[in-house]
């Protein structure tokens, strides 16, 4: 048992106890956001929420995991770090959410999607707004993604590398992460509504934050960048140059724009697209805090045989290909943990001096 086992869970039923528990301990009000899906045993699959601080606040920190659902195995532990070590006195007009598990399904389930095989953070858009135009370039690549039939080799590197040098990498990339809706059982569906995680959760933002002028948000995620590495993502655009240039003054030199060279990539309907349109008139400060684990392209080929398993297969969490899914996104590498601990709680420090300083 390595040191970090304290904080990272082994399944989502030991993640949830120890985040309630740890919530009470540092005397939070628990908000349970209750969803209509169920997890591998039946159990109940719950949107938790340490609240700290006014009902109603002025400033507000936020911090999610687990949106990508999968992932969240690594935001979980940052939260359960953060807890256990205390939640300093807050100014008057100050609050702080904790947001554990936003895909309770995909954690329970081990899959990154949701109950409807809906990637939720290609699912926060606009109403009205059908996602018809992300993924035009999908069906070049739906074959190759999502061929109908269990896990089994069938040369994927030798055809994706085919791929590349027909149309390009960066053509590539963006076809296959962008987001689309002409395949439901296919990766990166962004889905045709608001699935119900997403609902309560922005509903829940909307009555808690609703008087906010300051909203600074954290989401964690894993799966992007070099392996141990952490990198924020801010949301680029010129209206937002003077937040931005704030958020590099205080996050230092891993924060980039999302439309930088490097790990990132601009989708539609990702959770940021949320904050800004729920919260016009406030100062929002959203990063993405991303940890590389694997290539590229061996993370692809993880999500690949976990979704033909799902669809195609009986779906059970037993498999190979799900314990294969759960370490391309936390590698079971001590070295690794403990670098995602580090740096989870330096930028909870410096996103608690964004917010409240």
């Amino acid at each position: 048992m390595g040191d970090t086992d304290r904080y990272f869970s082994p399944d989502f039923v030991t993640a949830r106890v120890r985040f309630r528990d740890a919530v009470a301990a540092q005397n939070g009000r628990l908000d349970v956001l209750k969803l209509p899906a169920t997890g591998p045993a039946g159990e109940d699959l719950t949107i938790d929420i340490g609240w700290f601080g006014t009902a109603h606040p002025d400033r507000a920190l936020v911090h999610s995991s687990g949106l990508h659902g999968v992932e969240g195995y690594a935001g979980s532990a940052i939260q359960l770090q953060w807890l256990n070590a205390g939640i300093a006195a807050l100014p008057d007009d100050a609050a702080i959410a904790i947001v554990h598990v936003l895909n309770p399904y995909g954690v329970a389930w081990l899959r990154r999607v949701n109950e409807h095989n809906v990637d939720l953070n290609r699912n926060f858009r606009a109403p009205g707004d059908d996602g018809a135009e992300p993924g035009r370039d999908y069906p070049l690549v739906d074959a190759l993604l999502n061929p109908p039939s269990v896990p089994r080799g069938d040369l994927f590197h030798a055809k994706a590398a085919a791929l590349v040098l027909r149309y390009g990498l960066s053509r590539m990339r963006l076809a296959v992460v962008a987001g689309q809706c002409m395949n439901p059982r296919g990766l990166f569906y962004a889905g045709n509504k608001l699935e119900p995680g997403p609902q309560l959760f922005q509903d829940y933002l909307q009555e808690k934050l609703a008087r906010a002028r300051r909203v600074t948000a954290i989401d964690v995620h894993t799966g992007l960048g070099r392996y141990g590495a952490d990198t924020l993502l801010l949301v680029a655009g010129a209206e937002r140059a003077g937040v931005n240039r704030a958020m590099r003054e205080v996050f230092g030199v891993r924060a980039q724009l999302d439309d930088d060279e490097g790990v990132a990539y601009r989708v539609r309907g990702a959770q940021h697209d949320m904050y800004y349109r729920l919260f016009p008139r406030a100062d929002v400060q959203f990063a993405t805090q991303e940890f590389g684990t694997f290539s590229g392209l061996r993370v692809l080929a993880a999500l690949r045989a976990e979704n033909r398993w799902h669809h195609y297969g009986s779906g059970a969490i037993d498999h190979p290909v799900k314990r294969q899914l759960l370490n391309a996104f936390c590698p079971d590498d001590e070295t690794w943990r403990g670098q995602v601990l580090r740096r989870g709680g330096e930028v909870i420090s410096q996103a608690c001096t964004l917010a409240f300083g």
